[in-house]
């Protein structure tokens, strides 16, 4: 059995044709909803990479806490023989989790000559911030996990003081022309092995209309110095982007959409032109969403609001094959029970949080985190309510009434807010990583131990 699980960083579900949108940005991913599922209400579980992107590997909320604590969908299915990949662009959120995903191999393709380029301009202020960046962000995590808010903010406020001008990164990363061909070479090479490959593209992430010499939605091309400071604007003074930069924002994010698109057509050829199409289990979806000053921001640096955490996710695999869409609420925690079922339907699977993409009936869907806080908000989520808890502010949203979230109506609605607040796991809440299951009996054990649980926690 092969699965191949593609994702674009960044990627939100409202700026797809498949979703409704009046761009036909991603046409490749036809060939998915002419034959597969589209996942009509799909959200992430973060508004940023950290914490996404282990939750979906993993199917635990707070793996991004503690990634070693769990297996991860990587590790499952090596124990199975299976050979497990991952070819991925730059990710800079990922450098900052503890541990990693467990695959046979990480194929990292770093950056590219625009990093290079934008690295040697980079002022004095700039790289004494780089130097320090990863111990701060040690300490922050230090003092989050004990709540020591006033410590927290009284050297978080003269740090973001100290480094505003050189403080936002707008550096490059690689593109989706480099990170197919890699992908591609590899298929070359195992075409004929059981395989779980992780593809993940990062053209919708800033800084946008670095790799395109023919923007879709441009007239030309804009030089490396009007997006360096157009990123840079967007990122520490949101509220002076006028109206033209931020449709410019948007044309730029569309037109790397769209040149994203045709190395994924790529992709997907090269799976027909070895025989794999027909058999394989094609994912496709992002971390995360983008903000285009929705609630004040750009890029992804905020609350839990749907245009962080609406994802696109479509699904073609040959136990489903009539082409549908569900609009009940998935959440991308589904996504490792999901593939992990794919390749081992008999054999016994830690216990997730998330649940079969394919089964189960609508979810109370939980996103966690934002930055600059001592504790991550929780978006509660329902088809009707979005609850989000934080140390500032709690907010309530009606979302068949307001579907931009534009009204907090907590104040009218007590008990709705009482109610989802209640949903919210206790280990959400006090950010404490579940322990795994102990075994049922010693068959249990040996089957936990095969996939590498029990040695994970011991």
């Amino acid at each position: 059995m092969n699965t191949l699980l593609v994702t674009v960083d960044s990627l939100r579900a409202d700026h797809l044709a498949q979703y409704g949108y009046d761009r036909d940005t991603m046409p490749a991913l036809d060939r998915l909803a002419e034959t597969g599922t589209v996942f009509e209400n799909a959200f992430s579980n973060g508004p940023y990479t950290r914490i996404s992107v282990p939750s979906f590997q993993t199917s635990h909320h707070l793996a991004y806490e503690a990634m070693d604590e769990f297996p991860t969908i990587a590790s499952i299915l090596s124990t199975e023989s299976d050979t497990t990949t991952a070819v991925v662009g730059t990710q800079t959120g990922i450098g900052l989790v503890d541990g990693d995903f467990r695959f046979d191999e990480t194929i990292d393709l770093g950056r590219d000559s625009y990093h290079e380029t934008a690295t040697s301009e980079r002022s004095l202020t700039e790289k004494l911030r780089d130097q320090i960046n990863r111990p701060a962000t040690k300490i922050s995590k230090y003092l989050q996990r004990r709540e020591n808010e006033r410590l927290y903010n009284a050297l978080r406020t003269p740090y973001n003081v100290l480094f505003e001008d050189g403080g936002f990164q707008y550096l490059g990363y690689t593109s989706a022309e480099r990170v197919t061909d890699r992908a591609l070479s590899w298929l070359e090479s195992n075409a004929d092995s059981d395989f779980f490959l992780w593809v993940h593209y990062m053209e919708a992430h800033r800084p946008y209309g670095v790799h395109d010499d023919d923007p879709a939605y441009l007239d030309s091309p804009l030089d490396e110095d009007r997006i360096k400071a157009l990123m840079k604007k967007a990122g520490l003074r949101p509220d002076e982007i006028t109206d033209r930069e931020r449709q410019l924002l948007i044309d730029l994010y569309d037109s790397d959409v769209r040149y994203c698109s045709r190395h994924l057509d790529r992709l997907f050829d090269g799976l027909e032109s070895r025989g794999l199409w027909s058999d394989c289990n094609i994912l496709f979806s992002s971390d995360h969403g983008e903000e285009f000053r929705e609630h004040g921001a750009f890029f992804h640096r905020n609350y839990p609001y749907d245009e962080l955490t609406h994802v696109p996710l479509l699904v073609k695999t040959p136990t489903v094959d009539t082409p549908a869409r569900i609009s009940e609420p998935r959440e991308l925690l589904d996504l490792a029970p999901t593939i992990t079922s794919f390749h081992l339907p008999e054999s016994v699977t830690p216990e997730f949080e998330g649940t079969h993409l394919f089964t189960g009936d609508a979810r109370t869907v939980f996103s966690l985190g934002q930055p600059n806080e001592i504790a991550p908000a929780v978006a509660v989520r329902t088809d009707e309510w979005k609850l989000i808890t934080s140390n500032s502010v709690d907010q309530l949203y009606d979302l068949t009434a307001d579907p931009a979230e534009a009204r907090n109506v907590i104040d009218d609605n007590p008990d709705v807010a009482a109610e989802l607040r209640d949903r919210i796991p206790e280990h959400l809440v006090t950010r404490d990583v579940n322990p795994p299951r102990a075994p049922k009996d010693d068959v249990d054990r040996e089957q936990l131990e095969a996939l590498g649980y029990m040695e994970l926690r011991e």
